[in-house]
């Protein structure tokens, strides 16, 4: 085994928002034997840094959902971005719709929010610990490129707001990823392909390497890397179509795995 993939929420996160004292000490055993920990998110870069701060180790990313692909050092692997352009005329359809929805435009390590529904934007930065810049849409036109849109909703909204963003922009990837949030970025873009960019960056055949995940936008993750392994608070259809499982992200189940086949 050479890279340990893993999603950030509800895999290595508990559900206090931290790593667990037995996962950080099983990844940082792992790096110290010469392998790659890579954590794969929707996050922004900088709301994933501190998390492996906080587990001790410096690590290659992939930010976005598969969008950015970055090295220890914050360079560059790959970027798969929509023109600000269209990212702002998203944004203006969401202004259009509701006063209740917020937008999020995310471009490399900034994050610029709405000032529309801003207590929904609040919520989000205690969960990240970073804070949004609120502007006006018509100050982002500088902008050259965005990586994800974010779209906010009270909860009973979201499908409604999902169904008509995919009816507007139907050649995006567009997707719900918690019930009050939807993620919109470039076509084509999923977790399974940014590991296939990063491994090849790497050189590293797909064969050894390992992932960990929790729900269904992890799907082409675990099924892109040599083993797949499913939390054990993953959703039961996602369990059975992976087919291996262990301990939930509140029980050290990615220490588990990392002991009992790695270390």
């Amino acid at each position: 085994m050479k890279i340990i993939f893993s999603d950030i929420d509800g895999t290595l996160l508990n559900q206090y928002h931290a790593v667990t004292p037995a996962t950080q000490e099983a990844i940082r055993a792992c790096v110290a034997k010469g392998l790659y920990f890579v954590p794969v998110s929707a996050r922004m870069p900088e709301a994933i840094r501190p998390i492996m701060a906080t587990i001790g180790v410096n690590s290659p990313l992939i930010a976005y959902n598969g969008a950015l692909l970055q090295t220890e050092d914050g360079r560059t692997i790959a970027s798969k971005s929509l023109p600000m352009a269209e990212a702002i005329a998203i944004a203006q359809t969401i202004e259009n719709m509701a006063k209740d929805l917020a937008w999020n435009i995310y471009s490399y390590q900034d994050w610029f929010s709405s000032y529309q529904a801003h207590d929904l934007v609040e919520n989000e930065e205690v969960v990240v610990g970073l804070k949004s810049q609120a502007s006006r849409l018509s100050e982002l036109t500088h902008i050259q490129e965005a990586h994800k849109v974010l779209v906010m909703c009270p909860p009973e909204k979201t499908d409604a707001v999902l169904q008509e963003l995919k009816n507007s922009y139907p050649s995006l990837s567009i997707a719900k990823s918690l019930p009050h949030l939807i993620e919109v970025m470039a076509a084509g873009i999923d977790k399974g392909q940014a590991i296939t960019a990063l491994c090849a960056y790497y050189q590293v055949p797909k064969a050894e390497t390992m992932a960990f995940g929790d729900n269904y936008n992890d799907l082409e993750m675990l099924e892109t890397v040599g083993q797949g392994v499913v939390m054990g608070n993953a959703p039961e259809p996602l369990q059975k179509r992976i087919g291996r499982v262990t301990l939930d992200h509140n029980h050290d189940g990615i220490a588990k795995v990392l002991r009992e086949e790695i270390l």
